[in-house]
C-alpha cells in the first residue's frame, strides 16, 4: 500500500504545479478538488492486485487431474414401475393382456429390451445391477426404433397371454368325467370305473360322474358299492334328490323298504317340487299300509303332473283301501282316460272298477 500512497502523491504534486508565465490560471485548492481520478486509481489498483494473487495462487495449486475435468453425462432416473394387482387364476386373458400392456406402455422407450416388464405389487427397494449403472446415451434416431421393439415385446406378451390356460378342479374332474365315458363307449370297464372314481377324487361333487360311477356298478351287479357310492354322495349334499331317488330304489330291490323310505324323507324338503320324488314317497308308504300319507303325496304328485295313469291307479288303490270307494272309482276313471297304461294295467284298473 505504500507504493500506491507514494504513486498518488507524486500525481496530486504534479497536479499543483503551475509554471511560470501562466498566472492567468488559477489553481483549483487541493481542498476543492474532486476525487473521482483518485476513486478511480484506486479501483484499478485494487483490480491489479487481486490478478497479481490469483496468477500466484494459479502456479502454487496442484494440478487437476483429466478425469476429473470429464463431463458426466445426467442419468435419467428410472420410473417407477407400474404395480398390476394380481389377476385371479380365474381371470380373463384379454384382462391379463390388457395389464401387460399398460405396465408396458407406461415404461419409455429403452426401458424394455426383449420381454416387457411388470413389477406385480413389489415393496422392495430396486437393486443396482451393473447394466443400470452404466450411463446411457440415447441418440434422437433411436427413438422410434425403441418404441417399435416396445410395441414388439407387447405384441409378443398378448400371443404368449392367449396361450395361458388356467384349468380349475372342477374343469380336470370334467376332463376325467369325459375320458370314463369314453372308456364305457369303447368298452374299457375298468379305465371307466377308475376314470370316474378319479373324477370324484378332483372334484366330491361333481354330481354326473357320481352317478355315471353308480350307473356303472349296477350294470356289473355291484349294487353294495354303488350304495356306498350314493351314500357318500349324499353326506357331502343332502340336499340331491337323484342320490336319495337312486339309492332307496337299490334298497328296495334287496327288500329294505323302511330304509328306502327314511332315505327319501331325508331328502324330502329340499324335492317336495318334484314329482317323480312325491309318487315314489307315496309307493313306499302305500307299501307300508300308510294310505293316508300315501295319498296326500299322490295329491302331491298329480297337482304337479295331473294325466300321469300310474299315479292316479295308484291313489284309487289307497283310496279303495280306506274305502273311499266313489273317490277311488274316479280315480280309477282318470287313469284309464290319461292312455298312459299299457294293456295290463289297463286291465288292473278295469277289474278293480267292475269289483267296487
Amino acid at each position: 500500500m505504500s507504493l500506491i500512497n507514494q504513486v498518488l502523491n507524486e500525481l496530486e504534486n504534479r497536479g499543483t504545479t503551475v509554471p511560470l508565465g501562466e498566472s492567468t490560471i488559477r489553481p483549483v485548492p487541493p481542498r476543492k478538488r474532486s476525487h473521482l481520478l483518485r476513486y478511480a486509481l484506486l479501483a484499478l489498483s485494487l483490480l491489479a492486485l487481486l490478478a497479481a494473487v490469483m496468477w500466484y495462487s494459479g502456479r502454487t495449486a496442484a494440478p487437476v487431474p483429466e478425469k476429473a475435468l470429464a463431463v458426466v453425462p445426467v442419468i435419467a432416473a428410472v420410473p417407477q414401475a407400474v404395480s398390476a394387482p394380481l389377476a385371479p387364476v380365474s381371470a380373463p386373458v384379454e384382462t391379463m393382456v390388457n395389464m401387460i400392456g399398460e405396465a408396458a406402455s407406461s415404461v419409455p422407450a429403452g426401458m424394455l429390451h426383449g420381454k416387457p416388464l411388470l413389477v406385480v405389487n413389489s415393496e422392495e427397494p430396486a437393486k443396482s445391477t451393473p447394466a443400470a449403472d452404466k450411463p446411457r446415451r440415447h441418440r434422437p434416431e433411436r427413438v422410434a426404433d425403441e418404441s417399435a421393439e416396445v410395441a414388439a415385446a407387447a405384441q409378443a406378451a398378448d400371443l404368449e397371454g392367449q396361450q395361458i390356460k388356467i384349468v380349475t378342479p372342477q374343469q380336470r374332474a370334467e376332463n376325467e368325467f369325459r375320458k370314463a365315458n369314453l372308456a364305457v363307449q369303447e368298452g374299457r370297464t375298468n379305465d371307466a370305473l377308475a376314470g370316474y372314481e378319479q373324477a370324484l377324487l378332483i372334484d366330491p361333487l361333481h354330481k354326473d360322474a357320481r352317478l355315471a360311477w353308480a350307473g356303472l356298478l349296477i350294470s356289473l351287479k355291484r349294487n353294495d358299492d354303488a350304495e356306498g357310492v350314493l351314500k357318500r354322495g349324499l353326506k357331502r349334499d343332502p340336499r340331491d334328490a337323484s342320490f336319495a331317488m337312486l339309492l332307496a330304489r337299490l334298497q328296495v330291490e334287496r327288500g329294505a323298504v323302511p330304509l328306502a323310505l327314511e332315505t327319501l324323507q331325508k331328502t324330502l324338503p329340499h324335492a317336495e317340487g318334484l314329482a317323480d320324488y312325491q309318487a315314489f314317497v307315496a309307493a313306499l308308504l302305500q307299501r307300508q299300509e300308510r294310505h293316508d300319507e300315501a295319498i296326500a303325496h299322490y295329491q302331491a304328485a298329480l297337482k304337479l303332473v295331473p294325466s300321469n295313469g300310474i299315479w292316479l291307479m295308484g291313489m284309487g288303490i289307497s283310496l279303495q283301501a280306506l274305502h273311499r270307494n266313489d273317490e277311488a272309482r274316479a280315480a280309477y276313471q282318470h287313469a284309464l282316460a290319461s292312455n298312459s297304461l299299457n294293456a295290463q294295467l289297463q286291465a288292473f284298473v278295469q277289474n278293480k272298477l267292475k269289483s267296487l
